[in-house]
């Protein structure tokens, strides 16, 4: 059984970086990309188990990343883990939650890292 295949949105390199080891470690496959259109495209070629989402992003942030995910008919069910180091205030969290997205505050330990994977998504090779 292939693993289950993690994307990756975040426009810092490093935390892309570590992110992509604690998953790959964890048995996950991991896509990555620098920006929200990056991974808009990527969603043509390849079907993530869920989403690693920066909210504070240049262009197109996280939120609007997620509204034009969830606009894709195939997209609607990926589990997304809102990954932010910037204060979100209730009404925001909920208006992720109802578009099946969850928040998680940076910075991230790799336990925390490996924790949120198992939130979203069932446990690799299972």
């Amino acid at each position: 059984m292939l693993p289950a295949r993690v994307l990756v949105i975040d426009d810092d390199p490093k935390i892309r970086l570590v992110y992509e080891r604690v998953l790959t470690a964890e048995g996950y496959a991991v896509v990555s990309a620098a920006t929200a259109d990056e991974a808009l495209r990527l969603l043509g070629e390849v079907r993530p188990a869920a989403i690693f989402l920066d909210l504070k992003m240049p262009f197109v942030n996280g939120a609007g990343f997620l509204f034009r995910l969830r606009e894709q008919p195939e997209a609607r069910g990926i589990p997304v883990a809102v990954i932010t180091g910037a204060s979100v205030d209730e009404a925001t969290v909920n208006d992720f939650r109802k578009l099946g997205a969850r928040v998680w505050y940076k910075p991230l330990s790799p336990e925390e890292i490996s924790q949120v994977a198992k939130t979203l998504l069932p446990a690799p090779n299972t």
